[in-house]
Order: structure tokens, then C-alpha cells, then sequence
């Protein structure tokens, strides 16, 4: 994980001023935000699934050209808007743990932060706000649309749509040193990582999304591939996983991708590496239900066999 280690100091930096920032809201936000913010840190809780929010204005530097101050910047920001827009999720979410009052007016201050950093690195005239609202406008889309259009089935890099405005950081790298060319590939590298951390997440928390009717690319994916349009139990699902193999068809998803983003060639080599942190998760979990699945089936036949012999030697006596 060289693509997170080389990083711990930058990281312990960002965090510690992000921190500092939101000690001086006004109570109880500044708890409540410090308490948020730690869970997010991956320094202080490396769960793995928020990395590239805060790492990939580190990962772009040396194709955009920026220095390491302007990486740290970008971090900051997009640290400010990690934040926003999860308590965005929470709320719309219903998060039983979330209180709306408290996190609607958490998230208008981080935003204002975010804001105030972006600002001092990109004057108003800067085509950096398009992309932003492009971004922030693609975001909306899918929290909206992606169960009803069944993104994931339909084109599964539309799933990445919910993180895409963390793509401002990379965008906002290229435009600091006029590369503004290189963005399309950029957005293209950075919306295949995304898609890949997203289908972590949904292997992770299918049994909540089902409970709670969220959208889940892995449950699209099963209910796609069944004849029957009756909703998917539990049991369904269980079904599909650890006897049909379906999780072959997944990681095979990611897999192709994996080798979408290599042939780009977008010179963010660690960007590659933490995909192909997540593909090779997803591809162990196929493989270890597989192995699973054919230890106990053997075993069952193993038994069979030793029934049947028992049998006929009960027979001959």
C-alpha cells in the first residue's frame, strides 16, 4: 500500500488543519464535527474506503505538475467536501444515528470551508466552477436516478457519478498548470476508481441495502440475471453468491476495468495501484467462496462415498 504509505505525513497534516478549522465552529458543531471528521481520517481509521478523497491530489501531482503545497490545498478541500456531502448521504439516507438539525448545519459550514479553499487557488473567472457544478450536478443525478435508470447494469462507471465530485481535486490540479486538455482522461481514470471503491462498498453492505431499499450495484446485478421479476429475498441473494458463483461475474466487471485504466495511460500510476488494491479484494472474495463452495461439496460427495461403503459392508454381514 505504498499509495497510502508514502503519504501518512501529508495526510496527518491535512487532517490536523481541517481539524483546527472545526474547533472554531460554534458548539455543539465543533464536537459534533471533530467527532465526524475522525471517522473519516483514514490516518486515525484506516477502514480503506475514503483513501482517494484525501489521497488524490498526492496521486495526480506529478502528472499535473503541482507543487506540494498546492496538493496539500486540494487535499484540504476535498476533505471540507468528503464530509459535506456524506452527511448529505446520512441525511437522505435516514441514518437513524444522524440528526438532521446538527448535520444540515455542519455541512453548510464545511461547505463554506471547501469554498474559501477553492477560492484562493482558483480566481471567479476560472472555468475550475464549471466543472465544479458540472460534478456537483452529476452527483444529484445519480442520488436521484441510478435505481430507477439501473446504472450499474446499464453502464456501470455511472455508478461513480455519487463520489464525482471528488474528481474536482484532479480536474482542479490540471487546470493550476494549464493542462486543461488532459482532463477527459483524468475524469476517466478517476470515474474507474470510483466505480471499483463503489462495488467494494455494495459486496460490503448488500444485507443493509436490501433492508433498507437502497440502490446496490451487486443486487442490480443479480435481479438482472434472474427470469423472475419477484423482488430478491436474503436468501436470493445468499443463493446467487455462495452457490451460483456470481461473484466471478463481478470481480470480472472490475477486472475489465482494471485493464480500461491501464490502457489509458493517464500517468497516475498509484491511482492504478489503489484500483488494483480493490480489484484484487473483490477477486479473493470470488475466489475464496469458490474454494469454499467445492471444499464442501466434496466434502459431501466424501461422505457419500463412506455412507454407500458402510452400507454395503452392513450388507455382506
Amino acid at each position: 500500500m505504498e499509495w497510502y504509505n508514502r503519504y501518512v505525513d501529508q495526510l496527518e497534516q491535512v487532517f490536523e488543519e481541517a481539524s483546527r478549522r472545526i474547533s472554531r465552529y460554534p458548539a455543539p458543531l465543533d464536537a459534533f464535527g471533530l467527532a465526524y471528521a475522525a471517522k473519516f481520517d483514514p490516518v486515525k481509521a484506516e477502514g480503506g474506503k475514503d483513501y482517494i478523497c484525501s489521497l488524490l491530489p498526492f496521486w495526480v501531482k506529478d502528472a499535473a505538475g503541482i507543487s506540494d503545497e498546492q496538493s496539500r490545498r486540494l487535499a484540504l478541500a476535498n476533505v471540507y467536501g468528503m464530509l459535506y456531502f456524506f452527511i448529505q448521504d446520512d441525511v437522505m439516507d435516514g441514518d437513524p444515528a444522524c440528526s438532521v438539525k446538527e448535520s444540515l448545519a455542519l455541512g453548510n459550514l464545511l461547505l463554506l470551508d471547501m469554498f474559501a479553499v477553492f477560492r484562493g487557488l482558483f480566481p471567479s473567472g476560472s472555468p475550475f466552477w464549471s466543472y465544479y457544478e458540472k460534478y456537483a450536478a452529476t452527483w444529484a443525478d445519480s442520488v436521484t436516478n441510478e435505481a430507477s435508470a439501473d446504472y450499474f447494469v446499464n453502464d456501470p462507471l455511472r455508478t461513480a457519478g455519487k463520489a464525482g465530485p471528488v474528481k474536482i481535486a484532479s480536474t482542479g490540479a490540471l487546470l493550476l498548470t494549464g493542462r486543461e486538455e488532459l482532463i477527459p482522461q483524468m475524469e476517466h481514470a478517476v470515474d474507474i476508481a470510483l466505480t471499483a471503491l463503489q462495488m467494494s462498498d455494495d459486496w460490503a453492505d448488500w444485507k443493509l441495502d436490501l433492508a433498507d431499499g437502497s440502490y446496490n450495484g451487486l443486487i442490480a446485478m443479480i435481479a438482472a440475471g434472474r427470469a423472475s421479476s419477484e423482488p430478491l429475498t436474503e436468501q436470493d441473494i445468499e443463493t446467487a453468491i455462495y452457490i451460483q458463483g456470481c461473484m466471478n461475474e463481478y470481480a470480472q466487471i472490475a477486472e475489465s476495468n482494471h485493464e480500461r485504466l491501464l490502457r489509458l495511460n493517464a500517468g497516475v500510476s498509484e491511482l492504478a495501484d489503489f484500483h488494483e488494491f480493490l480489484v484484487s479484494h473483490l477477486r479473493k472474495t470470488a475466489d475464496s467462496i469458490d474454494e469454499n463452495r467445492k471444499q464442501l461439496l466434496e466434502g459431501g460427495f466424501s461422505y457419500f462415498l463412506r455412507k454407500q461403503g458402510f452400507e454395503r459392508l452392513a450388507r455382506k454381514g
